[in-house]
């Protein structure tokens, strides 16, 4: 007895998952519209449509043709059933965004952690001030953030994480998470950034390579240059063991050379070219190792960070790649980073979305709690 039971509130579960994806994927469905394509009984789309109403979720969006008597109500997803968070946190910056359950943008900040609160707890209670600022300013119940996606260049130990380097010694096995969601009492998410940023890539371009590698330059606290990558396999982050795949150990190139090269820079001997192929003289290895280790369609690269040098570091770094691939008959396609803008922020909102709906137990108790 307790079995059939089981089984029944799980089929129940199943069901308003899936006229929950009906209605965001398809926008506007009636009830007998909802019985033929999934194939279920009116009175299950009824007792569905009702729970889902509860939950915030759907909503009525006029009416359709008629179906042999009154006309039917057609019935919608409703992207303002919840929110979602993502955050950039690239110390000293600090970018938040807040999205619909759609992943479209509803407000953002871009703002810097003070030099005094760049110590863990201080950092995350200062990130945990911000993200309810923003969604009181926003108009937004607290309660309806189904979750929060925290991006940080950072090593994973489980749901701890190490920022690598001297110049963050206390930020070694920080239990991030736990903190977060204790402060803001949402579900936290934490992940390398350049992971978010090639998910926020691949929403934007659509590009529905089934294996996509991504780097990123980004700048360190000290003025060095940084670089991590991340490989997408079917649109989904392939994270390795512990969520460390493709983080790229000792793949930067120090302040002290970079400010060598500046000084160079302005020779007038020394043009843009030189100099950015200077930079890629020390990052080139582990761009090659990614590329032949995965064997990606694409190589997608955000050196925004090189200003007017980045047109040109990507296509030094193209002819190198595929110099290096033509005696094997190999060749991929490599582009520039489409999604600029907060797009480590944004991917991490739309990893909170991506994992939710790819749990229907998880997304239904969320969406139940932000409901209540």
């Amino acid at each position: 007895m307790i079995v059939i039971v089981r089984n029944q509130r799980a089929l129940k579960r199943v069901n308003l998952l899936r006229i929950l994806l009906a209605l965001k994927n398809d926008s506007l469905l009636t009830k007998n519209q909802l019985c033929t394509k999934l194939q279920l009984s009116r009175p299950t789309v009824d007792r569905a449509i009702s729970d889902l109403f509860k939950r915030g979720v759907i909503q009525t969006n006029g009416q359709g043709l008629s179906e042999g008597g009154r006309r039917a109500v057609l019935y919608s997803f409703n992207k303002q059933g919840g929110y979602a968070i993502g955050v950039d946190l690239e110390l000293p910056e600090l970018n938040l965004i807040l999205t619909d359950l759609s992943g479209c943008l509803v407000t953002s900040r871009s703002l810097k952690v003070p030099p005094n609160s760049i110590a863990p707890q201080a950092a995350l209670n200062f990130i945990s001030d911000r993200v309810r600022e923003m969604v009181i300013e926003a108009g937004v119940d607290i309660d309806r953030i189904i979750g929060v996606g925290l991006g940080i260049p950072a090593f994973l130990h489980a749901d701890k994480i190490t920022i690598a380097g001297r110049n963050l010694p206390e930020w070694s096995k920080v239990p991030a998470k736990e903190i977060l969601e204790r402060l803001l009492t949402i579900p936290v998410w934490v992940d390398n950034d350049v992971n978010f940023m090639a998910l926020a890539e691949d929403y934007t371009t659509k590009y529905c390579d089934s294996v996509l590698a991504y780097i990123a330059l980004r700048q360190g606290l000290t003025g060095d240059i940084r670089m991590g990558g991340s490989v997408l396999v079917d649109g989904l982050l392939f994270r390795g063991a512990n969520g460390n795949a493709v983080s790229l150990q000792h793949a930067y190139v120090d302040a002290n050379k970079l400010t060598k090269l500046r000084r160079r820079k302005l020779d007038p001997t020394t043009d843009a070219g030189e100099l950015t192929a200077l930079i890629l003289d020390n990052l080139i290895t582990p761009i090659m190792h990614i590329v032949t280790l995965f064997d990606p369609h694409r190589l997608v690269i955000n050196a925004e960070i090189l200003e007017d040098g980045e047109d040109i570091f990507i296509g030094e770094c193209a002819r190198r790649i595929n110099h290096n691939l033509s005696e094997f008959d190999w060749e991929i396609t490599i582009n520039k980073a489409q999604e600029r803008k907060l797009c480590c922020a944004k991917g991490g909102a739309l990893f909170v979305l991506q994992r939710l709906f790819n749990d229907p137990h998880r997304l239904l108790t969320e969406l139940s709690a932000s409901s209540s």
